[in-house]
């Protein structure tokens, strides 16, 4: 299968409620009735959203409900069919729609991916599939981190869902089990010609893989900057409102300020106003010239990588970019993406109306992935 896909994303606190169950349930329970290709439910490690309250897992009185982010995708028919759904359903949080490549199938073996834009941005390679592949005596997503280190990717990571679908198959995460086929999540960032080589390989690392291929922005590796987030209109062509994402890739144990990166950058962003950010946290991955990192049998500090997810207004974007310049001067990955399409309560109703057919308006800002 090689089709025009739409991610539909949902940024919420685990504990939040529909008038039934948790919203976590009623979102994967949707996704599992409306047969999703994949979903996958991330849970996050700390964050805050539009009333800048703050929830982590590092200090137990913020602990009890944590961040929480659910990815649908499928094809554009099919998510336009579960919209009238899950909005009701999304009192709180944010939802946001974006255009991606969706590949599965012969398509992995012989991929023909697009050439990024000229102005410096690069593409997104998200691998979503079951862990219970191995390799060489060790789990598939571990040759997989290695295999995409060596065809020149930038960074990668490897994230793992509590629960999701593959293939319209539910498969939720066990306690004492090991969660074989509960899906994962790969994201690898890179230039066309590293990243098409490497995927006929990670197609057998992972149990019936299901790709999505978006172009990004690269902002910054290891602390170099290459270019800063383009400047992006605020509205559509039909005065609609435009987002955009940026995401800091990380590992636990970088440092700013003498405390850990996402700590410092979550807190900096908070006091700068932005609209939201959520952190998840992942179990192995790289970035630029460093060795892969994840956690060891025998360390004594958790180091694994971090992914800051922010989604703003163009013009905040601007207005907060120098925080997360200066503190990222030394270390993470930095990437800019548009969103087409995002809502949350204090957006209005209009925020996701006719999410699909922007681009066919002349909107210049996040064009499918034609291959």
């Amino acid at each position: 299968m090689n089709a025009p896909g739409i991610k539909l994303t949902t940024y919420f606190s685990e504990r939040d409620r529909t008038e039934h169950a948790f919203l976590a349930d009623a979102l994967l329970g949707l996704y599992e009735h409306h047969r999703m290709r994949i979903s996958v439910l991330l849970r996050g490690a700390e964050g805050f959203g539009p009333h800048h309250g703050l929830q982590s897992d590092r200090l137990l009185s913020l602990s009890e409900s944590l961040p929480a982010v659910a990815i649908a995708v499928d094809t554009r028919d099919r998510i336009e069919a579960l919209l009238p759904e899950v909005v009701p359903l999304t009192t709180h949080g944010l939802l946001s729609l974006e255009r991606a490549q969706l590949l599965t199938g012969a398509e992995l073996q012989q991929p023909q991916l697009p050439q990024p834009a000229v102005s410096g941005p690069g593409l997104k390679l998200t691998v979503y599939g079951g862990r219970g592949v191995r390799s060489a005596g060790q789990a598939g997503y571990v040759a997989a981190i290695e295999l995409l280190r060596a065809s020149g990717a930038i960074g990668a990571s490897i994230l793992l869902a509590v629960d999701g679908t593959l293939h319209g198959e539910r498969r939720r995460a066990r306690f004492f089990a090991r969660n074989a086929g509960v899906p994962l999540m790969l994201l690898a960032l890179g230039d066309r010609d590293s990243l098409a080589s490497a995927l006929p390989g990670l197609a057998g690392l992972l149990e019936d893989p299901v790709v999505t291929i978006e172009r990004v922005h690269v902002c910054k590796v290891e602390g170099a900057l290459l270019s800063p987030p383009p400047l992006v209109a605020e509205r559509d062509p039909s005065g609609l409102p435009v987002w955009q994402k940026l995401m800091v890739h990380a590992e636990e144990q970088a440092r700013f300020d003498g405390h850990p990166l996402h700590v410092a950058l979550i807190r900096r962003l908070r006091e700068a106003g932005a609209a939201g950010a959520t952190v998840l946290r992942g179990v192995r991955g790289f970035y630029g010239e460093r060795e892969p990192f994840a956690d060891g049998i025998l360390s004594l500090r958790r180091n694994v990588p971090v992914h800051v997810v922010i989604v703003d207004s163009p013009a905040a974007v601007q207005r907060w970019w120098p925080v997360v310049d200066e503190v990222t001067a030394a270390a993470g990955l930095v990437t800019s993406e548009l969103v087409p399409s995002a809502r949350h309560p204090g957006l209005g109703p209009e925020a996701l109306a006719r999410p699909f057919d922007r681009g066919e308006r002349g909107l210049p800002v996040s064009p499918p992935v034609d291959l």
